[in-house]
């Protein structure tokens, strides 16, 4: 069985950018957990930020229980990550507790720094996970191999010059629509966040017209658009097309 771990920054990140994925793996049997750099502590016009993150925690673990997924919170704090030794060994130790054959994350460019930073601790935790003498004092065991590594889609669909990034697959979503927005909404208080600091309130809105956007691009009515890390010593076949077979299209 495959163990897929989709590593994102904040609660709802992978939500907005890889859980019809995700989904679609559980429906093929695949063990499947959800992982956060930080706890989202700094959104709210009026909590604490022990409060806010107490919630969103909750949150984001009812989010992954939609689809009997299992929630690992890293230990970051919103605003702050930072590619340090701290957080490259909280980064490494998820990657060893859950030691996945797939790993999902942000693109290396985003529209926010903390989004590129956790792509680059999880870059590098996917592939030095399996080192022995690092972070010796770590609970678990390194890892035996390297995983298959994707980026999803930046956020708006466009780098930070406004360029769409170089994809290389997408998958069709169409069929777990309803269970990606499910799990969306379970992040409550992030919507209500965006609300006040963004000043908007289309939170399952701009999810849906990102969907649908990404469908178009592979000629499918809602999608999800990933690039392969192909670099040394990671695995160069595209396992996602193996195991999700005729809802992959090749770009």
């Amino acid at each position: 069985m495959e163990r897929i771990l989709a590593f994102g920054c904040h609660p709802d990140d992978v939500e907005f950018m890889a859980t019809g994925t995700l989904a679609l793996l559980a429906k093929q049997g695949c063990e499947i957990h959800i992982a956060t750099m930080t706890g989202g502590e700094v959104g709210s016009p009026d909590k604490t930020s022990a409060e806010i993150k107490a919630i969103r925690l909750k949150e984001a673990a009812a989010a992954a229980a939609v689809i009997g997924a299992q929630y690992h919170y890293t230990g970051g704090h919103d605003l702050e990550v930072d590619f340090n030794s701290e957080y490259r060994r909280m980064t490494t130790r998820v990657m060893r507790k859950v030691d996945p054959t797939i790993v999902l994350t942000h693109p290396p460019m985003d529209y926010l720094a903390d989004h590129e930073e956790t792509s680059r601790l999880v870059r590098n935790a996917a592939y030095i996970a399996s080192v022995p003498l690092y972070d010796q004092e770590c609970p678990f065991k390194p890892t035996g191999r390297f995983p298959h590594l994707y980026y999803w889609n930046a956020m708006g669909l466009k780098d930070i010059f406004g360029r769409p990034l170089p994809l290389q697959c997408g998958v069709d979503i169409s069929s777990v629509m309803a269970e990606k927005e499910k799990m969306l909404l379970c992040h409550a208080s992030q919507r209500d966040w965006l609300a006040h600091h963004n000043g908007w309130d289309a939170y399952t809105g701009v999810l849906r017209d990102m969907a649908v956007a990404q469908g178009k691009l592979i000629g499918r009515a809602q999608g999800e658009c990933f690039i392969q890390h192909l670099g040394n010593g990671h695995p160069q076949d595209n396992i996602l097309a193996k195991l999700l077979g005729n809802n992959v299209v090749l770009m």
